[in-house]
C-alpha cells in the first residue's frame, strides 16, 4: 500500500471517529488539529513523487498502518481516543520524514 492511501483511510477513519463517538471538547478539539494537519500532509505527498523503497517510507506506512488500527478500535472503545490522538501523531511525523515539510 501506498501513504496516500493510508493516509486517506486514517483521514477517514478519524472522520467517523469525530461523527460518531462522544470525546471531551478537549478530544475533539487535538482530533480536529490532527485532522488539518493530515489534510496538508496529504496535499503534499499528492504533489510529490515519492521514493517507495526508503526505511523513512516504510517507518510511515507502519506508523499510517498503526494509526488506523487504534482509530477503528477507538470507535469501540473508550480509553483508546486518546491513543489515537497519539498514534496520529506519529504517523504524521513519519509521512513528514518522508516528504519533510517540517510539521
Amino acid at each position: 500500500m501506498n501513504i496516500r492511501s493510508r493516509l486517506l483511510e486514517l483521514i477517514n477513519a478519524l472522520d467517523e471517529l469525530l461523527r460518531n463517538v462522544e470525546m471531551t471538547e478537549e478530544q475533539r478539539e487535538k482530533c480536529l488539529r490532527r485532522r488539518a494537519l493530515l489534510s496538508a500532509l496529504l496535499d503534499e505527498v499528492l504533489r510529490r513523487k515519492l521514493d517507495e523503497h526508503t526505511d523513512e517510507y516504510k517507518a510511515a506506512i507502519e506508523q499510517t498502518n498503526k494509526a488506523v488500527t487504534t482509530a477503528k478500535r477507538a470507535l469501540r472503545e473508550t480509553e483508546e481516543r486518546e491513543a489515537v490522538i497519539l498514534q496520529i501523531t506519529k504517523a504524521a511525523k513519519a509521512i513528514d520524514a518522508v516528504i519533510k515539510l517540517a510539521v
